[in-house]
């Protein structure tokens, strides 16, 4: 009998809308023969590293509200790619890009992700795990933070020290040349990642989990723009790569047992404006900065999808922030820990834990169309994003639905299914492939519907949440799946 696998295949910030017959005809013939969830969604914040985190862990970054009275105890606890907690005692936000920092972080907090990832759960499992990435550094290490105690494949483009020892980046440049330079769009790197996927990492009968993760069509996206020549050339060429794998699948890996999920992390929306939300809350008359030091008592960490957190969380300088936000246009959906004064709680979008901040903000979005026609868009406080470039991290309908297909011997033919699914359910659904026992502490679900001779789709309802203080209101959807506590995101906005 063959061995089962998994080959995941992930495209970083591809939106859904671009995987049609005259863009991506391979991922799209790929996407119609094989099963499809339309309704899949990233979670929150929709930033890359946490979606990396709830990949490996199958697990949001923090509780839902089932969980409140156990908080602390649920999620990967990794709040954002770069997020603020007085315990570290830094001197501003913990980028998950800095390996000095993470190492630091490290040793306060004991774990960096607090539940058990892919890495170390095959492992137990006397399986095989294995990983290319062309993402960031942050990206490369949480992917599998401990591949070189477990001996592990762990490529990056980004070096030797950051790749594990097994392996080989010295060997793999020898074999294959350096590495492209980084470019927009990046499809020398997307290329040169394919090629010793299907020329070197595959030619390994051990790997019972290949992860191949592309930045594309995120960095276009992000500096070029949606739907702008460079993004639509990085398409084409994704497409292509896909293509290379396809070609590999159909000739010989689907009959080695190969089994194939592709993924979105996330989408993206365009900035439309920049706000700097410090000079606001400083010109509002509140002490604010980076962190929480001497004469400053609240810490902003600065994004589209913010986070701000004050001195001993103190509750009536929350209230007051809060308050200052609801006043701002440029304001969109505001969250706290305990859903106070208009928010909505954390635990209500599975953000609730010890690491959390005081306040997740997100600035305004809309549906309005860019330049290229592409729909959504939103004030951002990013200032190394220019406006018109591609954004994510909030809550916004369009930037939440990311991409999910599946393909295999041991997948249903042209199916859709509607269902509210996500990158929680990843790890638990290639377990159930697999036929290991899904660990405990997942929150997502395995997608057995999707399995040949598999169980009928679960039942599912939405839910639209409603919050208000003065003249502020927002709205928030979420959608409950049979035997699931924690509720998967629909999308939110402020309505006025």
């Amino acid at each position: 009998m063959k061995k089962t696998k998994f080959l995941f295949c992930l495209f970083d910030g591809l939106r859904r809308d671009f995987v049609q017959s005259n863009i991506m005809p391979n991922l799209n013939e790929f996407r119609n023969e094989w099963v499809d969830y339309p309704n899949s969604s990233s979670t929150f914040p929709s930033e890359t590293r946490v979606q990396v985190s709830s990949f490996v862990t199958g697990t949001y970054c923090g509780g839902s509200i089932s969980d409140v009275s156990k908080e602390g105890i649920f999620g990967h606890g990794i709040m954002a790619n770069s997020f603020y907690d007085p315990i570290l005692g830094f001197d501003g936000p913990l980028d998950t890009s800095d390996m000095a920092k993470m190492e630091e972080a490290k040793g306060i907090y004991g774990s960096l992700q607090k539940t058990p990832s892919l890495g170390e759960l095959l492992a137990k499992e006397n399986k095989n795990y294995s990983v290319i990435t062309t993402g960031k550094i942050g990206n490369a290490r949480l992917l599998n933070l401990n591949a070189d105690e477990l001996q592990q494949r762990l490529f990056s483009i980004w070096g030797a020290d950051i790749s594990s020892e097994l392996a080989d980046y010295h060997g793999i440049i020898e074999k294959f040349g350096p590495v492209p330079k980084q470019s927009f769009p990046n499809n020398q790197v997307s290329q040169y990642a394919t090629q010793i996927l299907l020329d070197h990492f595959l030619l390994d009968r051990s790997v019972d989990v290949q992860v191949i993760w592309y930045n594309e069509p995120d960095l276009s996206f992000h500096y070029e723009g949606i739907g702008s020549k460079a993004s639509l050339s990085s398409l084409e060429c994704l497409d292509q790569c896909f293509g290379k794998i396809m070609k590999w699948w159909n000739a010989e890996g689907r009959s080695d047992g190969w089994n194939v999920i592709v993924c979105s992390d996330h989408a993206q929306i365009s900035k439309q404006k920049q706000v700097s939300v410090i000079d606001e809350l400083k010109c509002a008359g509140f002490k604010a900065g980076v962190s929480i030091i001497d004469d400053i008592d609240v810490a902003v960490k600065a994004s589209y999808s913010g986070q701000i957190t004050v001195r001993d969380r103190d509750p009536k300088l929350v209230k007051k922030i809060i308050e200052f936000l609801h006043a701002q246009d440029w304001c969109g959906l505001t969250f706290t820990r305990d859903g106070s004064h208009g928010t909505f709680s954390m635990a209500e979008i599975n953000a609730l834990s010890e690491r959390s901040p005081d306040i997740n903000y997100m600035l305004r979005t809309t549906e309005k169309v860019n330049q290229y026609g592409y729909a959504g868009s939103c004030f951002a406080d990013n200032p190394d994003i220019p406006n018109g470039g591609g954004i994510h991290g909030g809550l916004s309908r369009i930037e939440i639905n990311n991409f999910m297909t599946l393909g295999g011997d041991q997948m249903n033919r042209q199916k859709i299914f509607d269902i509210p699914t996500g990158i929680v359910d990843i790890l638990p659904t290639i377990f159930h492939g697999l036929g290991i026992k899904i660990p405990k502490t997942a929150m997502g679900r395995p997608l057995k519907e999707a399995f040949l001779n598999g169980e009928f789709e679960p039942t599912w309802s939405e839910t639209n949440l409603m919050a208000s203080s003065g003249h502020y209101s927002q709205e928030m959807c979420i959608a409950n799946v049979e035997g699931i506590k924690a509720p998967y995101l629909r999308g939110g906005r402020r309505v006025s």
